[in-house]
């Protein structure tokens, strides 16, 4: 399994994979700390500036931007094996299906964790351009984690998606209306917005509550997530299974 995650990562190597990271972080750090800069005086003596500026850039990471990246990344992984004939040479080899659907879901965990590490960094940076104290950095780095303990769900949403559809695109543009449905539920229901796939980054990032988690939050985020990926991944497998070309 090891030797198939550096197979993996090896083939997302020149697939500029840093960049895309890079720029879809630097978008929604931007946006997120210009629209904390130009309100600043709705909240001249907070307290909990840090934590306003952490809402305000997650919220645009997490629900929309991160989405649509694991979407693009979801495609390429995948294919890279369509276009190149790969997945006809697995069949030949013989290799499991399930051993191929996990170490594409470990590679992609491993880029959604230099993600969160990226975006931690972008966001420390912009905290001291915008002047704000980070008082409370250990929480946002466990928050941040936790974030990442959600991508988990719709990278197996996403592999899914690409293995079925077998486009690029149109696997993307799922990812991008998953990311703005999970901002139009917090209009409908704190509760479907908690459940719903794309948005458990948000979830798990505190992104709109701002406070953390209960011990009941937290073991419904966890159930959830598993209850995801398990599902997704066992249908990835079966897809490919009955797929004959």
């Amino acid at each position: 399994m090891i030797s198939l995650l550096r197979i993996e990562l090896r083939k997302l190597k020149n697939n500029y994979i840093l960049i895309f990271l890079l720029v879809f972080n630097v978008l929604s750090v931007s946006i997120g700390s210009m629209i904390f800069y130009f309100n600043q005086s709705a909240f001249p003596n907070s307290n909990n500036r840090d934590l306003i500026l952490w809402g305000q850039e997650t919220l645009y990471n997490s629900q929309l931007f991160f989405p649509i990246l694991i979407g693009v990344l979801c495609s390429i992984s995948w294919q890279f094996e369509e276009s190149n004939n790969n997945w006809m040479r697995m069949k030949t080899i013989p290799l499991k299906e399930s051993k191929i659907v996990i170490s594409k879901f470990s590679t992609l965990l491993v880029l959604t964790l230099l993600n969160q590490i990226i975006f931690l960094v972008l966001f420390c940076i912009s905290a001291s351009i915008v002047d704000v104290t980070l008082g409370e950095l250990f929480k946002f780095i466990y928050w941040d984690f936790i974030g990442w303990i959600g991508t988990a769900s719709i990278i197996a949403i996403q592999l899914y998606l690409s293995v079925s559809t077998r486009n690029f695109t149109f696997s993307i543009l799922i990812s991008t209306v998953g990311g703005i449905l999970g901002l139009l539920t917090l209009f409908i229901s704190e509760f479907i917005f908690t459940i719903f796939p794309y948005s458990q980054i948000a979830v798990g990032v505190r992104s709109r509550s701002l406070v953390s988690f209960t011990f009941s939050e937290m073991l419904l985020f966890l159930i959830i997530n598993v209850a995801y990926v398990t599902t997704f991944l066992t249908l990835t497998i079966l897809k490919l299974k009955k797929r004959e070309d």
